[in-house]
């Protein structure tokens, strides 16, 4: 009987131990940079150009910004400010408002990352270019 009372308090320790070590890494994880990247299907249009966008790529930083690369027939690189959707870990909303967005483009997009946080899932971005006042849209889906 004693044996098991020792097995039984030396198991809860053990437990509370890596209950408390999973949630130091998840708060970690939340407050540090973020990088999600996968190759899916999706177009990007400018004006009357359209091309097939191939890979996406996202940094999420714990400042607020987002760097974004859109892959395809030609490489686009915008950055951004991100806020949470909801409650949600996985849905951002992105704003491209801020005057110094290299990449000359004036909009707003949402994100969704896969299950595992280091996926693109879903890509919309929706704006227009400041260089040539052409509507710029954005629609990917990862694999």
């Amino acid at each position: 009987m004693h044996g098991k009372r020792k097995l039984i308090t030396a198991t809860s320790v053990l437990l509370l131990a890596l209950l408390g070590t999973t949630a130091a890494v998840v708060q970690a994880q939340e407050k540090g940079e973020r990088l999600a990247h996968s190759n899916g299907r999706g177009s990007l249009k400018v004006g009357d150009g359209q091309f097939k966008i191939t890979s996406v790529i996202v940094k999420l930083i714990d400042d607020r910004k987002a760097e974004v690369t859109l892959v395809s027939d030609i490489t686009i690189f915008l950055t951004a400010t991100w806020s949470s959707h909801g409650e949600s870990q996985q849905e951002f909303d992105l704003d491209m408002s801020d005057s110094d967005s290299r990449g000359g483009f004036e909009g707003t997009g949402k994100l969704l990352l896969g299950s595992d946080g280091k996926s693109v899932a879903r890509l919309t971005l929706k704006g227009i270019s400041r260089a040539t006042k052409r509507p710029v849209t954005a629609n990917f889906e990862g694999k």
